[in-house]
């Protein structure tokens, strides 16, 4: 019998469920019958818009699930500009949470997932921001190396490319998307991608439009072509826009939960470029073996291997899936022969009712240690399978075992991980980003959505004289009360970790600070050397600590005292460094835990930003009630505010005369729907001259007239623009003057936005202290609403403190505090 080898390679975290291996690895019986009728499609569709939640779920769905088509979404960035509605985490720590939602979600729909370096910068009204933040050209280069790599055969934008519609990015995503599919085919562009790539152009491209959002009247009915996607899957028992609201209800940090649709869902396309088209978006593409040439006789072969399925007895199948992958191997497209070869691998496993793992004991280790590892198979099928060996760091494991069918097998070694320089930060945050990408400068590593895993471990089985070899990821496992098995990625880290108390440290009225810094040995028996790589104007001691590790995860608390320059204000950074075994390390470790997402683990560069500014507080004790979750309290604490977080219950009138200020988080009566009980007693306080800051809303799901003292509208209007102009409208209000005197140069240096959801229409019981505009916009003068009622005030503000006092803004905290000292002597 013919001998040959099956080779199984996961590249990035797509299809690989690893909150429960099992459901992705083994196919229902039903589910197997779907997959094996997508072997007869060869079809590529790539969607692309700006960022995580612009993707249209419901045609993702329908198009890999329906239509069987490779169906890719490009989100341009990560989605690290926004909001955290389920946590504090922002910036970076968010867009790798978005990036694992979206993850989730192509789990769920069955597309593919892939990102460039743009950086999401928040809220941006026109494309030409958009396209000068990002480095057009950057982009666009990345754009083409994608389309290139996917080799889609039709190209979906999800907006169109005219500005001023809708967000700026939204605009951008088409403007560049539509270029690079002009040029994508192009051998004289881009050549140094040819080195790894072969140039690749699309059918035609679409704008995926909507009547919800844009007029359409000026096409004609024969421009549009409807599609629609709400159709019901037997196989899999629901639609694909019930599939659809599952996907889209992984965007948990936007708060997009999804009620379940069924029925028709049309949808709407518009061709943008390209070929004509008849009546579907594949008109002219051949999604058939027959693209490569007369491939008639695999196609009858799938079409009889699904006939003769016999959903009971699965395994029956395997041996003609084998047949038919030597047939797939003869293919010469390099592209479609491994996936369509992995497509049938899969199968083959499926049938057998094959599961394996490789787990860890620990679930982080610096190289050069020693891990255990279980290397676990079990075999669900009568078919005679042998596992032969198992690999991993080049070292192979020769096993020989014959797996009878549903006796499980452990093989558990001991191994020592190979000493190198790696450790498993996110390629794109492993260098610092230039002004609007991040740095990535491993060229194949463009457009990956996670990093490759940190190990990948070979099982090789033998059927019936058939070899078979899988890679799969390491893994860790334990059980969890809540969740059952509960699997981490297993990553290399470093043999010390240094995480400072505070990444920015805000030295207030002072010229000294302390600086705490929690060392964490990453090894046994570790003696370090930690320091400081200061500048020569900041004086600090003690010079160094040594410090000794006896056991894996020991934790010590270390302070070093600043002495700074007598400046009003002053700017610097440092870094805590380490030196072990001649090394030096200079990097500390978090972990990002949610539920709806496998645990992320970052090593984020131990460097703090030293910024020293003058200011006046009023008052002491301020309670704090959180809304969708911000980090405003522990920056308060910091220049002198003793802060208490209140529950719901502690929202009365007795516990709240104890405070100078109640200050209310931002989204709060967003995502607590309760709070609007607690209005009388707020404002009761505010009569009894409390003092409330009300941060920014939006207007989903909530009526002001249920919180607000007086009227006004919350809108969509924003400034964008951190830099943009500021006008002082109420000069001689007590807010501007007292305790601190606010100039306009305390509006220098915000950072990303001004503010965003401006009231409008108030009611004339409110003040207006500044206004605000982007350029060539007319001002957003209520930003900041105060009115008085009796004793007290209520403030309403939609600047956004949340991202500027833990940026250390210092303007932006004489401004904030002299909301709090409203009526305080």
């Amino acid at each position: 019998m013919l001998r040959y080898s099956i080779q199984f390679f996961l590249i990035i975290l797509i299809n690989f469920n690893l909150h429960s291996q099992e459901e992705n690895n083994i196919y229902s019986s039903s589910s197997i019958i779907s997959k094996l009728e997508k072997l007869n499609t060869l079809g590529k569709v790539l969607y692309v818009a700006a960022h995580p939640d612009d993707e249209n779920t419901r045609l993702i769905t329908y198009l890999s699930n329906e239509k069987k088509y490779q169906t890719a979404y490009l989100s341009l960035t990560r989605g690290d500009g926004g909001q955290n509605l389920i946590g504090k985490d922002l910036k970076e720590n968010l867009g790798l949470i978005r990036t694992q939602e979206l993850l989730e979600a192509r789990k769920i729909d069955g597309g593919i997932q892939f990102f460039t370096s743009a950086i999401d910068f928040g809220y941006s009204k026109n494309s030409k921001e958009s396209l000068e933040f990002w480095n057009e050209d950057q982009i666009l280069y990345e754009l083409v190396w994608i389309i290139r790599k996917f080799k889609p055969d039709v190209i979906i934008t999800r907006f169109n490319e005219v500005s001023g519609i809708t967000h700026g990015h939204h605009t951008a995503s088409s403007i560049l998307t539509n270029k690079a599919f002009r040029i994508s085919g192009n051998p004289d562009i881009f050549q140094d991608q040819l080195e790894f790539l072969e140039t690749w152009k699309a059918k035609r491209i679409f704008w995926n439009t909507s009547t919800r959002f844009f007029d359409l009247s000026k096409y004609s009915d024969d421009e549009i072509l409807k599609i629609d996607v709400g159709l019901y899957n037997n196989i899999l028992g629901k639609s694909y826009n019930e599939i659809s609201s599952e996907s889209r209800s992984m965007h948990k940090s936007q708060g997009f939960g999804s009620l379940k649709r069924r029925g028709s869902e049309k949808e709407l396309f518009i061709l943008t470029q390209g070929d004509k088209y008849d009546d579907n978006l594949m008109d002219g593409v051949d999604v058939t073996w027959n693209r490569f040439g007369e491939n008639n006789q695999i196609i009858e072969y799938i079409n009889n291997l699904v006939g003769e399925y016999d959903p009971k007895k699965p395994y029956k199948t395997v041996k003609k899936l084998s047949i038919l992958y030597e047939k797939v191997s003869k293919i010469k497209d390099e592209g479609w022969k491994k996936i369509k070869l992995n497509e049938i691998k899969n199968l083959i496993k499926a049938c057998l009712g094959l599961f394996f793992e490789s787990l860890s004991d620990v679930s982080i280790s610096p190289t050069g240690e020693n891990i255990k590892v279980n290397f676990d198979a079990i075999n669900r099928s009568p078919i005679n399978i042998n596992l032969k060996k198992v690999s991993v760091f080049d070292e192979d494991f020769l096993i020989e075992k014959d797996l009878i069918n549903n006796e499980f097998f452990r093989l558990e070694k001991t191994i020592k991980i190979p000493e190198s320089e790696n450790f498993t930060e996110k390629y794109w945050l492993m260098n610092k980003p230039n002004f609007g990408n991040y740095d990535v400068k491993d060229q194949e590593l463009i457009g990956n959505p996670d990093n490759n895993f940190p190990v990948e471990t070979n099982f090789i089985f033998t059927l019936n004289n058939i070899e078979i070899s899988y890679t799969i990821p390491l893994l860790n496992k334990k059980n969890s009360p809540t969740k059952g098995d509960d699997y981490k990625i297993f990553n290399i880290g470093l043999p010390i970790y240094l995480n400072p108390k505070r990444y920015n440290e805000l030295v207030v009225n002072s010229n000294s600070q302390t600086i705490e810094v929690e060392v964490i040995s990453g090894k046994e028996n570790l003696d370090a050397t930690i320091y400081l790589d200061i500048p020569e104007n900041i004086k600090y001691e003690p010079k160094y600590f040594d410090l000794s590790f006896k056991d894996i995860n020991e934790k010590k608390i270390i302070k070093f005292n600043l002495t700074l320059p007598e400046k009003d204000s002053f700017k610097e950074k440092i870094i805590v460094k380490a030196k072990y075994n001649d090394e030096y390390y200079e990097r500390g470790i978090k972990e990002i835990n949610y539920d709806h997402i496998i645990q992320q683990v970052r090593f984020p560069l131990s460097e703090i930003k030293i910024i020293k500014f003058n200011i006046k507080t009023k008052g002491k004790n301020v309670a704090y009630f959180m809304g969708s979750g911000d980090n405003i309290p522990i920056f308060l604490s910091l220049i002198g505010y003793k802060i208490d977080l209140l529950t719901l219950d502690q929202l009365s009138t007795d516990i709240l005369s104890n405070y100078d200020a109640l200050i209310i988080g931002i989204r709060a009566y967003n995502v607590n729907k309760k709070l609007i009980e607690k209005t009388k007693e707020i404002h009761d306080y505010v009569k009894n001259g409390g003092n409330v800051l009300v941060q920014y809303n939006t207007s989903r799901g909530i009526d002001v007239k249920d919180f607000a003292p007086y009227s006004f509208n919350i809108s969509r209007n924003r400034t964008s623009q951190e830099n943009s102009k500021v006008d002082i409208i109420n000069k001689n209000h007590i807010a501007l003057n007292y305790p601190n005197k606010i100039l306009l140069e305390d509006f220098d240096n915000w950072v990303q936005e001004r503010g965003l959801y401006f009231p409008i229409n108030w009611s004339d019981d409110y003040e207006t202290l500044i206004s605000s505009n982007d350029s060539g916009e007319k001002p957003n003068h209520g930003g900041i609403l105060i009115s008085k009622i009796g004793k007290g005030h209520y403030v309403y503000t939609s600047y956004s403190w949340f991202r500027q006092l833990p940026s250390g803004v210092s303007g932006a905290y004489k401004l904030f505090v002299n909301l709090i000292s409203l009526g305080i002597e």
